[in-house]
């Protein structure tokens, strides 16, 4: 998944400019638009020097500590960069950058419940605001509520219709949520706007995929790679599609080297054991069924996963407690899936 970058406010340099419902300092004013133009050109000393100036100007400019939080995640510091984004929101709870910064470093942990906290936060703020409604929209897919997911990214495609990689992420929750003629509409929006962003080519890969098209999907999945190599979840997506046409050996050989790099993702677990299942290793997908769970306890793939795994080392009623699990999990939108897990349960003897 592909989020939005972190977001620093540009204050005007007018001493008109307000911080929590108060006039700024107007020397700290322009020494924070001084930080935002060094930060602007990567300049992350100067820009230091100029945010960390204004607060001794002016110690409650909040969006002084919001850019000291960027200058932190640009050089890796993500516990100082979440340190500065609090101070900034200590400040001025509705400075709605630095709730969508502290939303972007939770996602960088997969804290993604505290993440999408601070993601409507920013958005109860500025209903408007195109990247927090992105974040919040790709947040619920990850979670499989794809209808609110879609409902998010449609209000950021109405909002920003300019938005390229928010017609391609609402492209791929319509392709999931099984409507692929409204899906492609997106992607081709997406692509009028930017005909590289990898995220079209994602959606139009997983259109293909649910269409039947594997080879299309490859292609597409291809693409998305050329516009982003190190694209975890693209690596992901191609190792998926390569177990689904059979080359077993190839999706295995690329999940080995995803599990090192992403460890903490759970999808890369999930399919895992999905090509383990595939491979006739059914306990290897118990196994890798159960890391992606500890990993995100509520994940119903997952957990049908298991089930069927558990099927066929016979071991039935822990199967049975896993489709009822799953019963009680899986969204309204996973139909199939739903009434395939209910008619494999009445099959099994109470």
């Amino acid at each position: 998944m592909t989020f939005p970058p972190p977001r620093l406010l540009a204050v005007a340099a007018a001493a008109a400019c307000a911080t929590a419902g108060r006039p700024a300092q107007p020397r700290a004013v322009q020494l924070q638009a001084a930080g935002v133009a060094a930060l602007a050109r990567g300049e992350l000393d100067r820009a230091a020097s100029a945010f960390g100036l204004a607060l001794d100007y002016d110690p409650r400019l909040a969006e002084a500590e919001n850019g000291l939080g960027l200058v932190a995640l640009r050089r890796g510091d993500d516990a100082r960069a979440e340190e500065r984004f609090r101070a900034a929101l200590a400040l001025n709870q509705d400075l709605a950058e630095a709730h969508l910064n502290l939303a972007n470093v939770l996602l960088r942990r997969l804290a993604d419940q505290a993440a999408l906290a601070e993601a409507r936060a920013a958005l109860a703020i500025d209903p408007g605001y195109g990247e927090a409604r992105l974040v919040a929209g790709e947040l619920l897919l990850r979670q499989g509520r794809l209808v609110d997911a879609h409902r998010e990214l449609e209000k950021a495609c109405t909002a920003e219709p300019g938005r390229a990689d928010a017609q391609a992420a609402d492209a791929l929750v319509l392709a999931r949520l099984g409507h692929p003629v409204a899906a492609r509409e997106r992607v081709d929006a997406a692509l009028l706007l930017d005909p590289d962003l990898p995220a079209a080519h994602r959606a139009a890969a997983e259109i293909s995929r649910r269409g039947g098209d594997l080879d299309g999907a490859a292609r597409e999945i291809d693409l998305a790679l050329a516009g982003n190599p190190g694209s975890i979840e693209d690596r992901l997506s191609r190792a998926a599609i390569w177990a689904a046409r059979g080359q077993l050996a190839e999706a295995a050989r690329a999940l080995a080297a995803l599990v090192t790099e992403a460890p903490r993702q759970a999808e890369v677990r999930f399919v895992i054991g999905y090509v383990a299942l595939r491979r006739g290793d059914a306990a290897g997908a118990i196994r890798s069924a159960e890391d992606a769970l500890t990993l995100r306890p509520h994940y119903p793939e997952a957990r049908l996963l298991r089930a069927q795994a558990l099927l066929v080392v016979g071991r039935s009623a822990e199967a049975a407690r896993e489709l009822r699990a799953f019963l009680g999990e899986a969204p309204a939108e996973m139909a199939g899936d739903r009434a395939r897990a209910q008619a494999t349960l009445a099959q099994i003897p109470r």
